[in-house]
């Protein structure tokens, strides 16, 4: 029988820390996984809440074999960010990390976390580098890997998206201060941008927290998530307007210089898609691009003109 909700003790200690795994059809991958939070060490204890989003195969009986030592739930197949979101809500630590059905963690990954969180009260998580490895362990680089940045964030994150979410620690109480519902941190309308979507509304509000060591090792493999490309960049697009709109209503003074950013982005969809021959979706989105910011009008000509530019940051 897969896990379900488990009734807790009256008197059983509320964790400090809430480590919180999706996972959908990785019995194998999954298993390490847990087994990383699990054999960490955390000041004030952790606890690891797992939502099974609907597995078809034998990852059910994996987390049952874990027994006591996690809290786990299933639910029908909604994706990562539903399944996230559930993981949040089941969950009951002051702080929140998340981990990936398919990545590892480093050994003092919560320790070191928690500290430097609980160092900075005027930020709202800590992230961490990453080191990468394939299935067989060979480590590997990004030839273009991003910048880590810590502190006030809003204009970079507009530029790129740098947060890697299973290196993440979050302050429950951001978290719910950016939620569209209860404890309902990560937005499903953007996938597979969510991640980024979330970090851009935190950012809008506190400082973040940059730590250099690498904390956790992500997997890269077939069975990763791959999204088309185009995709990724409409829905990133997508993240970026609904922020730019709030930023301007809100009356920052960082407005003009996000919607310029957030146009960019448009600008490097519309040449994509003119490049896969959708002309009206690229028609669409140089027209927003320049909806946010009219000197984007310029770039937009150009990638008119020369949609093959072969390097977009």
């Amino acid at each position: 029988m897969p896990p379900g909700p488990e009734t807790e003790p009256s008197a059983a200690p509320r964790p400090r820390t809430s480590v919180v795994v999706p996972v959908f059809n990785r019995p194998v991958f999954v298993k390490e996984a847990i087994e990383s939070a699990l054999a960490q060490e955390c000041p004030g204890g952790h606890e690891v809440v797992v939502v099974d989003d609907g597995s078809t195969d034998r990852t059910p009986e994996v987390l049952a074999s874990f027994g006591g030592r996690i809290r786990a739930f299933r639910q029908a197949n909604a994706g990562p960010a539903v399944a996230r979101n559930r993981a949040v809500a089941e969950s009951r630590g002051e702080y929140v990390a998340f981990l990936d059905s398919d990545d590892v963690w480093l050994p003092g990954k919560l320790d070191a976390q928690v500290r430097i969180l609980d160092a900075h009260p005027e930020a709202c998580l800590v992230h961490s580098e990453v080191a990468e490895f394939f299935e067989e362990g060979e480590p590997r680089r990004w030839t273009r890997r991003p910048e880590l940045l810590g502190g006030r964030v809003l204009l970079e994150l507009a530029r790129r998206n740098f947060v890697h979410t299973m290196t993440v620690l979050a302050r429950r109480s951001c978290l719910d201060a950016v939620s569209s519902g209860p404890a309902a941190p990560f937005d499903p309308a953007y996938p597979p941008c969510e991640d980024w979507d979330l970090w851009l509304r935190l950012a809008e509000r506190w400082a973040f927290v940059a730590d250099p060591e690498p904390r956790v090792r992500t997997r890269v493999h077939e069975g990763g998530i791959s999204s088309d490309p185009l995709v990724v960049y409409a829905q990133g697009c997508r993240a970026l307007a609904a922020a730019a709109d709030r930023i301007t209503r809100s009356g920052s003074d960082a407005a003009p210089a996000f919607r310029a950013e957030a146009a960019r982005w448009h600008v490097k969809l519309g040449r994509r898609l003119v490049r896969a021959e959708r002309r009206a979706e690229a028609k669409a989105a140089f027209t927003k691009a320049v909806e946010l910011a009219p000197s984007a009008r310029w770039q937009v000509l150009l990638a008119r003109l020369f949609p093959k530019r072969s390097r977009e940051a």
